[in-house]
């Protein structure tokens, strides 16, 4: 996949320029082309672009669109797992995420919507042309596509809420479709059709690629994430979520890792040397086109030390007697600080790293499993849900079985189990408990922390550009 980088980058300019107003101030979320897909091989093609969007760039300039790359800026770090190494600093768009004062010109946050944006047009390039796809190979590439597209959208929904929703290749011209921002339900709507396409249409023959079990482990998330907010059919909505993990855990095709660690180190090279990977996003070292940098920034030898352990955090390791899962490690050029080591960079160029990023696993979807059977109740002693549940415990080294779990046990045992992975942000939300925790976490930190938080601003060139059409989320100046 990654050796077809720099032609694909070519291609794409190609359709770009291949725009009569390409150089019109338009955002580059929206860029449009004229199609150049006439066969399989150039779908093909197309559906590697979009993982190479994904991936993002491994630059530490932020004209370059970094995608994934910086993504656990925009969201561990707002947690109470990690921070800066010093701490966080409003006057720095690096630092303004972990103390709650991020800015409408924030440009971490501008390259990570305009990242996302631009995968968008990619799955669209794919999309509009199906027509020229063969019969054996259309639905696989719908499946694709329609899976990037629903994750990129479901990023963007949880970090911004309601965002402009085109569902194609448009003009600059189509400024309504541009800069219109699309109610969330709406946007959730299309999430669910777009896996429910890719659930019927992919197998499980990729973990670096969309695939069936993907598809129905992120829709379940989506389903969980319906189910917490207040204005959905909960019932209905943990129930779909309960049948798409009995799925994936019935297949037999994932297991967990014996050794947690390995979960990190083993790379999944498509279906063999992990077992429990789920959909990853795949970079290989010592390549800068198909390489990540945020390995060496998590460490004491990167240039800005991201994503250094709270002490809070630290503190509830020691206090569970958490060992396994315990991934991280005093500095030794600064001690009293503490960096993760989930993700320690491989490779011979610290700044060219190849762990494969893991946006799915099977750890996760034991967890969603007990909280989709628990669903509306505060408490479960289900059988199955409490062996999915002390499953995932048991390799963490805490083998004595619980009869019985609560939200705050679940929420609790994710936070351990998924740590510095990005999704704490996203299970507090989803459990009810950002106010709460994010609140408490801010007093402790000395920041200032309200509800107008959650939300990401939109990005200010974007709104620009608009001419007063897009607009700004609550809580945030113009």
């Amino acid at each position: 996949m990654k050796n077809i980088h720099i032609k694909l980058s070519f291609l794409l300019l190609l359709a770009a320029f291949s725009c009569d107003d390409y150089f019109e101030p338009d955002p580059i979320s929206f860029v449009s082309g004229d199609s150049y897909y006439t066969n399989d091989d150039e779908l093909e093609n197309g559906i590697l672009s979009i993982y190479d969007g994904l991936q993002g760039e491994n630059s530490t300039s932020f004209s370059d669109l970094r995608a994934t790359q910086i993504e656990f800026i925009l969201t561990e770090m707002r947690t109470d797992n990690t921070q800066s190494k010093n701490g966080g600093n409003e006057d720095s768009d690096f630092q303004q995420f972990e103390v709650y004062a991020v800015n409408i010109e924030n440009f971490v946050v501008r390259n990570y919507y305009e990242s996302m944006y631009n995968i968008i047009f990619r799955t669209h390039l794919v999309l509009d042309n199906l027509d020229a796809a063969s019969d054996d190979r259309r639905g696989a590439f719908e499946g694709e596509a329609k899976f990037a597209r629903a994750y990129v959208y479901f990023q963007l929904v949880r970090l911004f809420g309601d965002v402009p929703m085109p569902l194609r290749v448009i003009t600059p011209q189509e400024e309504e479709i541009s800069f219109t921002r699309i109610e969330k339900s709406i946007i959730y709507d299309q999430i669910i059709e777009d896996l429910e396409i890719a659930v019927k249409n992919l197998d499980n023959t990729h973990r670096t690629r969309a695939s069936k079990a993907a598809a129905q482990a992120l829709l379940a998330k989506v389903h969980l994430t319906l189910a917490g907010a207040e204005d959905t059919d909960a019932g209905n909505n943990y129930t779909a979520a309960r049948l798409l993990c009995e799925e994936i855990i019935n297949s037999g095709e994932f297991s967990l890792e014996a050794n947690y660690s390995d979960v990190f180190y083993n790379e999944v090279n498509d279906g063999t040397g992990n077992s429990e990977v789920i959909f990853a996003i795949n970079y290989v070292e010592d390549n800068p086109e198909t390489s990540q940098n945020y390995s060496r920034e998590w460490t004491d030898k990167g240039f800005r030390f991201f994503n250094f352990t709270t002490e809070n955090i630290r503190n509830k390791y020691f206090e569970r007697g958490e060992t396994v899962r315990a991934l991280f490690t005093e500095s030794s050029n600064d001690p009293g600080t503490f960096f993760v080591t989930k993700y320690l960079p491989n490779g011979s160029i610290l700044e060219q790293s190849g762990n494969d990023w893991i946006v799915l696993r099977y750890a996760d979807v034991l967890l969603m499993y007990a909280e989709a059977v628990m669903g509306v109740n505060q408490t479960t002693g289900d059988a199955l849900a409490l062996d999915a549940y002390n499953s995932v415990r048991n390799r963490a080294g805490f083998t004595t079985p619980v009869n019985s779990i609560s939200k705050s046990d679940l929420l609790e045992e994710r936070r351990m189990e998924l740590a510095y992975e990005n999704h704490r942000f996203f299970d507090l939300f989803r459990f009810g408990a950002e106010v709460e925790v994010l609140s408490e976490h801010a007093l402790e930190i000395g920041a200032s922390f309200t509800s107008t938080d959650l939300l990401l601003p939109i990005p200010q060139n974007e709104r620009n550009l608009s001419r007063g059409v897009l607009t700004q989320n609550p809580g945030y100046s113009n």
